[in-house]
């Protein structure tokens, strides 16, 4: 936005040094409005601050049998920046030239924030087996959807101006926007954790699973919470355990789960009205070109269908919560940099676009910077003035060209189509080594005269000494772990040192750590011991500088022992990790 503002501001001063330049003192009196063209076509840039006020359904309502005890909060929307512009045709109508319609087209790109502060909500599902369960989604924390809006609407305007001097003036804007399109792309960080329950039920026919919709669950139901396994694990990893879970048994649980699909759009089609205002002050370059510099508010009213789509169901999956969107009001203001164009037909003799009443010249086309005399070659010099007048030139060679902008006009240049120092009489060196280019064997790379201008080669770099040779290690040694924990025996740390030394040696190396226990315990308690023994080891070759890309931790609980369980030896064998160098 910044860089457009900062090209209007460069053409406008560009029109003004024109209109200024090689011109007649201006008359005393000024041209009215009523003697200026009544077709305009105006290029506004636009940027300020966006408000919007958003109405959805209640969320809850999709899901099946929701809990009473589901919450789910407002939407706030923050940070709103609007930016674009509007191209539009008008045409001034009443006798003095000051009120006009137009119409054309606005475009805006606009940003800002979406946020959901709560979000829980219990309900009836399904999971891959069939089997009936009761899902628990909470959000960690407040959920924000980054927006990008794309705003395209049809502005048709009442328009007014009114100029007082010959350079200054007021102009403004006001009508209705029909709202053409509004596509919101979003970027979310949302995260969510995911639990179940499951009640099962003997119905004469055999077991079943039913919905536990009730506020406390049934004592007798399944539980796959974090709350139920810290109560029977303090201090435990909740995240960890759930993990395990959906991984052995296909349960939706999980933790700090991340939208698997962080972008999406939504768009909103039904079309809509708006409102725009639109002052300016106006400095005029020219009875054809003016600049308008002043502010807007525009209010516009969106309206959408909600899909009725789920915001999160299975694990990872995102719909933004604006699929539930009925209505957006939308406000913005602030600024507006536009040029107004003004074209028609005049009374004009010589069709130079001079009317003839300011002709100096009315049977010769000429510039309106002339008062519609010719400047033949375009040079911004009039032929009175121009020593050359079929050649564009500059004013201080009196109009005769410099076509190599060397600073040596053409008749006084010996290449005048080649830049070149006045010492040589315009003529080049491309290298700047004191040797023309005529006469130079490399001109475009500096060197001494006494190699005809070409540098002198560098002696060869010495040969590169041969390679290391690749050093290999073997990491079949056993980390070993106390009972029923997951921390490294001191014993350990020398082969996971030599670990991090293969790494650094291989760097295509990657090392598989697999986690074991020994039959102490259930398979639930020993498959989660043994992917924290593993991600233990994982964590300690983290914190020791490798590169967590290049480590992958796998618990195997108590199913793959190396030695007989029925023993104390056997078992403190069995709790091990094994850490396995392989290459890509």
């Amino acid at each position: 936005m910044k860089k457009l503002f900062s090209v209007l501001i460069a053409a406008g001063g560009v029109l003004s040094a024109t209109a200024q330049t090689n011109t007649t003192p201006p008359p005393k009196d000024f041209t009215k409005d009523e003697d200026l063209k009544r077709w305009v076509i105006d290029i506004n840039a636009m940027g300020g601050i966006m408000t919007q006020d958003i109405t959805t359904t209640n969320p809850v309502l999709n899901y099946n049998n929701a809990l009473n005890s589901s919450s789910i909060g407002g939407l706030k929307f923050e940070n709103g920046i609007s930016y674009g512009g509007n191209a539009q045709i008008g045409f001034f109508f009443d006798n003095k030239s000051h009120f006009g319609i137009g119409t054309g087209l606005m475009y805006l790109m606009q940003t800002g924030d979406v946020t959901m502060n709560n979000y829980n909500v219990e309900f009836q599902s399904t999971d891959g087996k069939g089997d009936i369960f009761r899902q628990i989604i909470t959000a960690g924390g407040p959920i924000k959807e980054q927006l990008k809006i794309t705003n395209i609407s049809i502005p048709l305007m009442l328009k007014f101006k009114y100029r007082f001097t010959k350079r200054s003036g007021i102009s403004a804007d006001a009508g209705i926007l029909y709202n053409v399109s509004l596509k919101n792309e979003y970027t979310t960080d949302a995260m969510f954790n995911y639990e179940a329950i499951y009640r099962h039920v003997n119905t004469g026919n055999g077991i079943t699973t039913v919905y536990d919709n009730g506020a406390t669950p049934n004592p007798s139901s399944l539980l796959i919470t974090a709350k139920q396994y810290l109560a029977t694990h303090p201090g435990g990893d909740a995240a960890a355990y759930l993990t395990s879970q959906r991984i052995a048994n296909g349960y939706n649980v999980g933790m700090n789960v991340e939208a698997s699909e962080k972008t999406g759009s939504v768009d909103y089609v039904q079309s809509s009205v708006g409102f725009m205002f639109q002052p300016s002050y106006s400095f005029y370059f020219s009875d054809k070109v003016a600049m308008n510099i002043g502010g807007y508010i525009m209010y516009q009213m969106f309206t959408h269908s909600p899909t009725g789509a789920h915001l999160t169901d299975k694990l990872g999956e995102y719909n933004s919560f604006l699929n539930n969107v009925t209505t957006t009001n939308a406000t913005s203001y602030g600024g507006n940099l536009g040029v107004r164009f003004y074209f028609g037909k005049f009374s004009d003799r010589d069709h130079d676009g001079v009317p003839n009443r300011k002709d100096k010249c009315p049977w010769v086309p000429g510039l309106p910077q002339f008062d519609g005399c010719p400047d033949t070659d375009g040079d911004g010099i009039p032929d009175s003035e121009d020593s050359c007048v079929d050649v564009p030139g500059l004013k201080h060679f009196n109009g005769c060209p410099d076509s190599d902008g060397d600073g040596i006009p053409n008749y006084d240049d010996a290449c005048p189509y080649q830049a070149g120092p006045a010492k040589f009489m315009g003529c080049p060196d491309s290298d700047d080594d004191g040797i023309l280019d005529s006469e130079d064997k490399c001109p475009n790379e500096a060197g001494p005269a006494s190699n005809d201008g070409c540098p002198i080669p560098p002696p060869p770099p010495p040969p590169l000494p041969p390679p290391a040779p690749i050093r290999e290690h073997d990491m079949s040694e056993p980390i070993l772990f106390e009972i029923g924990k997951a921390k490294i025996h001191e014993s350990s740390f020398p082969i996971l040192a030599e670990a991090i030394m293969e790494l650094n040696t291989h760097e295509n190396a990657f090392i598989m750590i697999d986690g074991h226990t020994d039959i102490t315990g259930g398979n639930a308690i020993n498959d989660a011991l043994s992917f924290r023994r593993a991600n233990a080891v994982r964590k300690y070759l983290i914190d020791m500088g490798a590169n967590p890309k290049r480590l992958i931790a796998v618990g195997h609980g108590s199913r793959e022992p190396i030695a007989d369980n029925g023993t104390a030896e056997g078992r403190t064998k069995n709790r091990r990790v094994i850490m396995t160098l392989k290459h890509r």
